[in-house]
């Protein structure tokens, strides 16, 4: 590798300092030109999920291309395009942690690049630098698509995270093969290369398996006895650095599980159509994503202008109501961590008297706030800087959870608003004609089939043209309304009323013979006359109607029929005077 690097001097190229030790790090890792990994693929398939885009890229950096380690999304024969041309050099040039193009092809930047040019739909690319700890920019992690977008914070924070495994990974590889060719030197078996551990047990089980002895080592178990270094080898130096990159291998595994339950979730969520489906995903995950703690989910009551809890798991130091500014992360409208070391930064709605380490996550969506989502962590471990470390990652985990699950709700009560104003009338909060007709016919086909009767009532306000010009369309209004809530309160939970069109009604009665609904009728013919209407300080006089009863199939075997017999039954009530019932 340094033989690479000398050639590189020796051919007179003219590197700043910086630029040759970027460079003489990447050859370090000797990862240019190799072979697909699925280890890398699988990364790079991440951070398109993370994303939601179709496309993501892993590429290095040399000192006169861009090369492509792994390419997710396509099917593409272009392993490097020219430095100079390429996206990856403007992401490690770039001054700060993330770069985004949108319209990549009218940008001056990017424009010319060859991979881009050859996918003319592209409208959006972005990316971040893969930084070893040396600070070196190796390379870069790209996502890019088809609509132009802004990624949120959570998703850049994502993508960092995710460069972050690309470069463990690069030292992986790295520490196996200096492993190899160490024990190549003393005899002991070789390690394979680092793509072959990736999916045959685990980390620590392979490192006992490679670095074991080679059975018939005779002359080296003389020297070593029972497995330790040969004298005079470094024991503390390769020790050290095998047990640092455990340690770091089993971050990463952590951490990469937890992505996977993030996704995992995303699609759970996105196939729930009730709020309860979303309360009791969000239970079960973030026990999984937040082990040995506890928690609770928070939905905003609109009437009572307060949070309640409508899920937990574990013990929660936390009230289960609560008014939205009793949380600091509702007041910031961002996540919110404190411990036992900053009490006086508990949100009120917390025990102060008991010790606890906590997120508040708060649920927004389309610009309004819907909940909260409440962590408490389980016992840590690790000295400061790692619980630091694991504290920082897994703000960013609840961050888009919350996000996650904000989402969904938003979409559920987005979908159920539509709903709504599809089959309800929205002065009546009855249902509309539409849906009246559509449901007329469903019960047709259900009481033919069970033989069994249906009644219906047809409705008509009398004299409401004269009430309208009388006390003006708003006090008209109000008694459509009036109505409405009548019928709503006083028919049988299996009876449907809707608004037929103008001052009209229909009661739907499954299961109700003739006489049964002429009594029904009469019943509500009475009772409606108590209905009041509040105008001016006072209240109108009593409503008076006239109605039209059918039943199923005497005097009709239609929706449309019956629905014909009725309106002739109510315009004979009407001609014989209004205020009256007849039947058909």
């Amino acid at each position: 590798m340094n033989s690479d690097y000398d050639n590189v001097r020796n051919g007179g190229m003219r590197f700043h300092d910086e630029e040759v030790e970027r460079y003489r790090a990447l050859l370090e890792y000797g990862v240019l030109d190799t072979a697909p990994e699925e280890a890398f693929d699988e990364i790079s398939r991440l951070a398109a999920y993370i994303c939601k885009t179709p496309i993501a890229l892993i590429t290095f950096v040399d000192e006169g291309r861009e090369w492509f380690k792994s390419v997710t999304g396509l099917d593409t024969d272009v392993a490097e395009v020219p430095r100079d041309k390429s996206f990856g050099a403007y992401v490690i040039n770039n001054q700060g942690d993330f770069l985004s193009i949108s319209n990549p092809l009218e940008d001056d930047r990017t424009k010319r690049n060859p991979f881009l040019n050859r996918l003319k739909d592209i409208n959006f690319i972005a990316g971040v630098p893969l930084t070893d700890d040396a600070g070196h920019k190796l390379g870069s992690l790209s996502v890019m698509g088809f609509t132009p977008k802004e990624l949120s914070s959570e998703q850049i924070s994502m993508l960092h995270s995710i460069a972050r495994t690309v470069v463990l990974q690069l030292e992986k590889g790295r520490n196996a093969a200096e492993e190899r060719e160490r024990r190549h030197e003393t005899g002991l078996r070789v390690a394979p290369a680092s793509g072959d551990l990736q999916n045959n047990g685990s980390v620590k089980e392979k490192e006992r398996e490679y670095l074991a002895p080679a059975p018939d080592s005779t002359v080296l178990k003389a020297e070593v006895g029972t497995g330790d270094l040969p004298a005079g080898a470094d024991e503390e130096g390769p020790e050290a650095i095998r047990n640092e990159i455990r340690d770091r291998l089993g971050d990463l595994e952590v951490q990469n599980k937890k992505l996977l339950l993030l996704c995992e979730m995303d699609e759970l969520l996105q196939a729930s159509r009730t709020e309860e489906e979303v309360y009791t995903i969000i239970a079960h995950y973030s026990k999984l994503l937040f082990p040995g703690g506890s928690g609770g989910l928070f939905v905003f009551n609109d009437i009572l202008t307060l949070l309640e809890c409508v899920t937990s798991w574990g013990e929660i130091k936390s009230q289960r109501e609560f008014l939205p500014d009793k949380c600091w992360a509702l007041r910031l409208a961002r996540v919110h961590i404190s411990n036992s070391l900053s009490r006086e930064l508990y949100c009120q709605h917390l025990d102060h008297s008991e010790s606890v380490d906590y997120f508040c996550a708060p649920l927004v969506a389309r610009g309004r706030a819907l909940g909260l989502l409440y962590i408490e962590q389980g016992g840590v471990s690790g000295n400061e800087a790692d619980t630091r470390a694991r504290n920082t990652y897994d703000q960013h985990i609840a961050a888009t959870a919350a996000k996650l699950s904000a989402l969904s709700l938003a979409n559920i009560q987005h979908h159920e608003s539509l709903k709504n104003f599809a089959i309800y009338d929205s002065l009546t909060g009855l249902f509309n004609r539409r849906y009246m007709e559509e449901t007329l016919k469903r019960e047709i086909s259900r009481v033919t089939r069970n033989k069994e009767p249906l009644g219906l009532i047809m409705i008509d306000i009398d004299h409401f043209k004269q009430f309208n010009d009388t006390y003006g369309h708003t006090a008209g209004d109000m008694l459509l309304k009036s109505i409405g809530d009548f019928f709503r309160d006083g028919i049988r939970r299996e009876d449907i009323a809707c608004r037929y069109g103008g001052e009209e009604f229909v009661l739907i009665l499954p299961g109700s013979s003739l006489e049964n609904t002429f009594r029904r009728a009469e019943q509500l013919h009475d009772e409606i006359k108590r209905v009041r209407v509040r105008h001016r300080g006072g209240f109108i006089s009593s409503v008076q109607v006239s109605m039209g009863v059918v039943v199923f199939s005497e005097h009709g075997n239609s929706a449309e029929l019956l629905l014909e017999s009725a309106d002739k039954a109510l315009y004979k009530a009407k001609s014989l005077g209004r205020n009256r019932i007849v039947v058909a």
